[in-house]
């Protein structure tokens, strides 16, 4: 029973990661990478301060997205 707390725990912590990564338009594949050398918790905690990124180029809206579907 204890084993399956922890799988859920850290689960969670790393699905963490990979929401708030996404969100700041950051890599989240490296940061869960970079988790393995550092607490998970201490990068949720910088990536919740870190300033969201700019959109990349190639990464069109959702509206652009539609609106180009509608044509």
């Amino acid at each position: 029973m204890e084993v399956l707390i922890f799988i859920i725990v850290v689960g969670g912590l790393y699905f963490g990661i990979y929401k708030i990564a996404k969100s700041k338009n950051r890599q989240p594949i490296n940061w869960i990478l970079l988790s393995f050398l550092i607490s998970p918790l201490i990068l949720i905690i910088i990536l919740a301060f870190m300033q969201k990124l700019p959109k990349q180029r190639g990464q069109a809206t959702t509206r652009k997205k539609n609106r180009l579907k509608k044509r």
